[in-house]
């Protein structure tokens, strides 16, 4: 006679916020606000998404940007300052966040040069505009690619990271110039993140055909970002946009199309959500263009949401990224120690993207006295939009197991206190584990 216990999970259908997706945190807008301004100085309505956020007219979040400059990191030839990037991820852990992380070889003003004693090798700076030194006929590819190499050398893997950007060549790294650079430069570079960073995913920027090509070539997990989400005519009119002529066309151009599935896309506003408000564009077509485009976060450079598209953004933060439903879950209700106890689970992702980290799916036995945990074998990597998701599996209880009454309850471990557990989109969930029913040791 079977002993199976069959529990259909109560699906739940408020926000809930899980790391590496979503909009980045908003710290500016978090805490005891007396007003709330938008991105022009203007006073806006204070109004939180659900009772309990922490962050003002801003969706709360569990994924944060931290952006480092070469010129800090490596101040002295061949000596890193790792701990100012360590000590920005440590900030992301304290709001419960995970971090998109891009280190930029330099910006556009005097501040954000090359590091000292590269600018003291070549103090003459080019005429093209995005460079602040030539990478063709200085050793910019020896020394970036170097620097790079140190750098996945000490934060590849690291569990606050949950990808990282492929700065190339020009501001900020966004790639200004590759034309003029010759493939096997270009090639160099790209080879040295993905020859390097095995286990953090990578994205790289999809303005630059040339270097997507290249790195198209190897075959490996890189997602894309784009900076200009929401672009409906702001640089040209009605003659070109980012959102109508550029994005769509190039993401198949650029045989970008599959990339979600291995690594994340990853999307920055163009301006401010307030501009395009003001501007009259229409979210709901930003907000399903980013979807059909698999976005799993979104950069708003911490400003305001319009209140009016407030009921627009939640169903955004709905399917952006991961979104994990158990539909259904199986046990035995009586099991003796040193068996083996079956469970089966029966899922579904009901967001756009798939998860890009490999946490442990686990199953925990507990009671009033202990609590035992069991990983699964289980790659929640592969539970992607779309599909039912069937996981069957026996776990071998212990033969020390004391016998008698335990609830049985399911999680996905990060690993990481501040930052807790998934989230999955069911009811009943206690300390970051949800309860399926009780089990007889016997």
């Amino acid at each position: 006679m079977s002993n199976q216990i069959i529990v259909y999970p109560e699906i739940s259908k408020t926000l809930i916020t899980n790391p590496g997706i979503g909009f980045i945190a908003a710290p500016g807008l978090m805490g005891e606000l007396d007003t709330v301004e938008d991105n022009k100085g203007n006073e806006v309505h204070k109004y939180k998404f659900t009772k309990d956020s922490k962050t003002w007219n801003h969706p709360d979040s569990k994924v944060y940007y931290c952006g480092v400059r070469w010129k800090d990191m490596e101040p002295v030839k061949g000596q890193y300052r790792w701990e100012i990037l360590e000590e920005k991820l440590d900030y992301a852990k304290s709001l419960g966040c995970t971090a998109v992380v891009r280190c930029s070889p330099y910006a556009l003003s005097e501040e954000e040069d090359i590091p000292d004693w590269y600018r003291r090798e070549y103090q003459e700076e080019p005429e093209f505009p995005f460079w602040r030194v030539d990478p063709v006929t200085t050793p910019y590819v020896k020394y970036w690619s170097a620097f790079i190499r140190e750098f996945a050398g000490h934060f590849d893997g690291h569990p606050v990271i949950s990808s990282v950007d492929m700065a190339i060549v020009g501001a900020w790294g966004e790639g200004g110039g590759t034309e003029f650079i010759e493939e096997d430069a270009i090639r160099q570079i790209t080879d040295v993140y993905i020859d390097n960073f095995k286990i953090t995913p990578l994205q790289a920027l999809l303005h630059d055909p040339k270097s997507l090509r290249i790195i198209r070539e190897r075959n490996e997990t890189v997602g894309f970002r784009v900076d200009c989400l929401g672009d409906m005519g702001g640089f040209h009119g009605d003659e070109w946009s980012h959102m109508l002529d550029f994005y769509p066309q190039n993401i198949q151009n650029f045989n970008m199309g599959n990339a979600w599935k291995r690594a994340p896309v990853v999307f920055e506003a163009c301006w401010h959500m307030n501009d395009w408000y003001q501007q009259g564009w229409d979210i709901d077509y930003i907000i399903d263009e980013s979807l059909k485009w698999h976005i799993s976060s979104y950069n708003s450079k911490g400003t305001t949401v319009p209140y009016e598209w407030k009921d627009s953004v939640k169903r955004w933060l709905m399917r952006m990224g991961y979104r994990f439903e158990i539909r259904k879950f199986t046990y035995e209700s009586k099991v003796k120690k040193g068996q083996k106890l079956p469970v089966g689970i029966l899922a579904a992702n009901v967001g756009v993207a798939p998860i890009y980290q490999s946490y442990p799916l686990v199953i925990r036995l507990r009671n009033n006295n202990v609590i035992y945990s069991f990983k699964l074998q289980e790659d929640i990597r592969g539970w992607l939009p779309d599909m039912d998701i069937l996981c069957k599996e026996e776990i071998k209880l212990p033969k020390n197991l004391p016998s008698g009454e335990y609830i049985i309850e399911v999680g996905i471990e990060t690993g990481i206190k501040e930052i807790g557990n998934i989230k999955l989109a069911i009811t009943k969930e206690e300390d970051g584990y949800y309860p399926m029913g009780i089990i007889s040791i016997e």
